[in-house]
């Protein structure tokens, strides 16, 4: 399992906290994004993760392929890109599930020190080791996580003080939706930036970077 799946799926979850977005068009629109590819074929991830594996298993079940009542894996979730991922959003614990996937992926990596803190240090030395005839990719990533964490923060702030407007009397969810708001933040900063050897030219991947870029995801 490729960081990039879970990542794309806490995009999705950024994306649905600003639900006003629409696929299906094909100029740069805000308000209604081109039909996007799934990023990992237009910038190049880190490959398996271990940690994320074993956090999917743990939030999501479904080992050995196998199917369950809730999301699916994220190797299918990954081929059905982002269109039918949607759907994957309309069930009742998916949010919550991805939520938890997330702060699972950042607390077992020990990338996360207090409930809205990053360690960068750890971060950095962590991808330096996995990546180390790669410093492109190590700085793409620990720049993209350390932009976020800020940003991540006042997004934070922001939805819980909408659902506490919203929904003042509902039941504080399981696992904050800080890890997450990171995550997403993280992998569209990085495919804003993504290293030159890791970039695949397309007129589809062109268009995808340019509605990222312009429509302000990331940090």
């Amino acid at each position: 399992m490729s960081l990039s799946q879970i990542l794309l799926i806490s995009v999705l979850f950024v994306v649905m906290l600003n639900s006003r977005q629409v696929l299906g068009q094909t100029t740069i629109n805000c308000q209604r994004p081109p039909q996007l590819v799934d990023p990992a074929l237009c910038c190049k991830d880190g490959g398996r993760d271990q940690v994320a594996e074993q956090c999917a298993q743990k939030i999501l079940g479904a080992p050995n392929g196998q199917k369950t009542a809730g999301p699916p894996s994220l190797e299918t979730a990954a081929v059905r890109f982002i269109d039918q991922m949607f759907e994957i959003m309309k069930l009742k614990s998916s949010l919550c599930s991805i939520q938890c996937l997330a702060e699972c992926i950042l607390t077992s990596a020990q990338y996360i020190q207090e409930p809205q803190k990053l360690r960068l240090d750890t971060i950095r030395s962590d991808l330096s080791a996995k990546f180390s005839n790669d410093s492109a990719y190590v700085e793409a990533m620990t720049m993209a996580f350390s932009k976020c964490e800020p940003q991540s923060q006042r997004r934070l702030a922001t939805v819980l003080q909408q659902q506490q407007i919203q929904q003042p009397q509902q039941q504080q969810p399981r696992c904050s939706p800080f890890s997450a708001i990171v995550l997403g933040c993280t992998y569209m900063e990085y495919f804003k930036n993504c290293p030159e050897h890791r970039w695949t030219q397309s007129p589809e991947c062109a268009l995808a970077k340019s509605y990222v870029t312009q429509c302000g995801l990331g940090a």
